[in-house]
């Protein structure tokens, strides 16, 4: 693959504001028509591409931003210390087999995403055989309100349709990364509970629901935001890639929403035409 020239700059993020990133390579809020070298190496890498990924400002952890452009693709990484979470580039096209279309917010661009997160909240379901274990769950989760593990809160949810079996429930709950509390009409009694969770090895009995709070802190899995949306365009595509983790992976999503744009590529080609450039 040929790279173009001033192929990799990279800039510190950690003052914020994406008035350092300097030449407008990447800030969505160049005034129109602006024209530098990367911009105009970015037009020339996907010339047929209609957007171009930009940033409207930074936040705290996002430490560097290491812009590029190749023959056929071009954007930039944004990596905390060296570890590189998040790249954004524009290609002339983009393979979105198995993504889910959702709304794009905008009218002439299609969105596509293909993630796989877990997020900060850990969800329990308590599933109650009876009436009374019914009661019993109410009274349990009324005790436990504002719970949390490891700083991360504890939302408690019961499944009161009993008209199911026991399997389908769990499995529905196991869909949403949910932890299983079961509870029998002996368990009622007793102030018991049986924990299923997908990453256990097999159902833990008996446990009082303190109990079943610490054998999950044992076994919670960490939080992540891993995968891809796409943005696909006349004539490009824009793929946000996403490795997210711990406290990054907690925002990045609502992140991304709020500070990445689409820079159209007609205000660098009609700047450079303004000061005799003709970009190819």
């Amino acid at each position: 693959m040929r790279r173009l020239a001033l192929t990799v700059i990279v800039f510190a993020l950690a003052t914020g504001g994406c008035s350092n990133l300097g030449l407008g390579q990447a800030d969505c809020t160049s005034p129109d028509r602006e024209v530098s070298a990367a911009n105009i190496l970015t037009i020339q890498a996907v010339p047929t591409a209609r957007y171009t990924p930009c940033i409207r400002e930074s936040r705290l952890g996002w430490d560097t931003v290491e812009w590029f452009a190749e023959d056929g693709r071009a954007g930039f990484k944004i990596s905390r210390s060296i570890t590189p979470f998040l790249t954004a580039v524009v290609t002339p096209a983009c393979d979105i087999t198995g993504a889910t279309q959702v709304a794009s917010g905008e009218p002439d661009i299609e969105r596509f995403e293909d993630i796989e997160s877990q997020t900060p909240e850990i969800g329990i379901t308590i599933i109650p055989s009876s009436e009374r274990a019914l009661a019993r769950s109410r009274v349990i989760v009324d005790q436990l309100d504002e719970t949390e593990i490891d700083g991360r809160p504890v939302v408690f949810t019961i499944d009161e349709d009993a008209g199911d079996r026991v399997r389908a429930r769990v499995n529905l709950a196991f869909l949403f990364d949910q932890y299983v509390w079961i509870m029998s009409e002996l368990d009622a009694e007793e102030g018991k509970v049986e924990l299923r969770g997908k990453n256990l090895i097999e159902p833990i009995r008996g446990l009082t629901p303190l109990e079943a709070l610490d054998a999950i802190e044992d076994n919670v899995p960490d939080v992540f935001y891993k995968g891809k949306w796409y943005f696909v365009f006349d004539g490009g595509c824009i793929t946000y890639e996403f490795n997210a983790t711990g406290t990054l992976a907690e925002t990045i999503a609502e992140d991304a929403e709020e500070v990445f744009g689409f820079y159209p590529a007609r205000f660098v080609v009609e700047g450079a035409r303004d000061e005799g450039l003709i970009i190819e």
